[in-house]
């Protein structure tokens, strides 16, 4: 063996460790992206149809009010706000600071309303009648922070996809 080939082993060996190494790093970061895009999308998935099941449920309650049909299918109310509540709190960690400003609003104005309804109309709640009278002003309020938050989370959302 020649010493003065050495260089060109070691050189060749070096570069294709190197090259190695660089398309994996490369590699192993798109992957992550990826993976931390696919939980993004989820998780914006879970929110937003949380939102749109409260836009159903406040629509039921409307429509059986003015007694009209209503649309087959229970609404899942209580899940829909703990749904929106616990990304609210955790979100932080996947949501981009916009779409987790705007589900933190909308998530206080949710909590708001419920208790401020409840507090100005718990003492009326006496009768079959007034009781379907409170559900309806809650679906009214709802429906109205639902239909000013939900294109709002839509678009961002959309605006974030890679």
């Amino acid at each position: 063996m020649n010493y003065e080939e050495i260089p060109k082993w070691l050189t060749s060996i070096v570069i294709g460790l190197a090259s190695a190494w660089f398309a994996s790093w490369l590699a192993l970061r798109k992957f992550k992206n990826e993976k931390t895009w696919d939980e993004r999308r989820a998780a914006y998935k879970d929110v937003i149809e949380s939102f749109e099941e409260l836009a159903h449920w406040s629509e039921q309650v409307r429509a059986s009010h003015c007694c009209e049909p209503t649309i087959g299918g229970e609404a899942k109310f209580d899940e829909s706000l703990r749904n929106i509540s616990k990304y609210s709190a955790t979100g932080s960690l996947l949501f981009s600071p916009k779409f987790q400003e705007i589900l933190e609003g909308a998530n206080a104005k949710l909590h708001r309303v419920r208790f401020q309804i409840d507090d100005e109309s718990k003492p009326d709640m006496g009768s079959e009648r007034e009781m379907t009278e409170w559900y309806f002003i809650l679906a009214k309020e709802i429906r109205s922070i639902v239909d000013n938050s939900l294109p709002k989370l839509i678009e961002t959302a959309r605006n974030e996809r890679p």
